[in-house]
């Protein structure tokens, strides 16, 4: 297994909170690398892992500046498990829910780990605070 980092962030004009996703990486049975965030149900791919980790940064993209811009974030993170406590005077704060609760709710993370080999990292992504 290779050692898998990440950098990169996602910057808008609003005031952001720094979230840390666990991110998944795994060859499919066709052997295409895969790049999956289950705390936000997206993932990439590519024929390298350097391809999947950009393919997720353009989904990543397209998903934040598409909820933000339609102001659906909040319902969207609510959807996927996420706590969120706050309200537009104040920032909201963000809590995905842990690997193990996505693991009992999701039957796609759990078959990544029964039936892939993978590894695992985290990256850091700004959320709008006022979500």
């Amino acid at each position: 297994m290779a050692n898998i980092s990440y950098d990169g962030d996602f910057k808008s004009a609003s005031t952001s909170v720094a979230i840390h996703l666990t991110l998944i990486q795994f060859k499919d049975e066709d052997g295409v690398n895969i790049i999956y965030a289950p705390f936000l149900d997206l993932s990439g791919y590519g024929h390298t892992v350097k391809e999947a980790k950009d393919s997720f940064e353009v989904v990543l993209a397209d998903f934040l500046d598409y909820t933000i811009n339609k102001k659906t974030i909040g319902k969207v993170l609510k959807k996927l498990g996420w706590d969120m406590k706050g309200s537009v005077k104040r920032p909201i704060k963000f809590k995905p829910p842990t690997m193990s609760e996505m693991i009992k709710s999701n039957n796609y993370v759990s078959e990544i780990f029964d039936k892939y080999p993978t590894n695992t990292y985290h990256k850091e992504v700004g959320i709008p605070a006022y979500a």
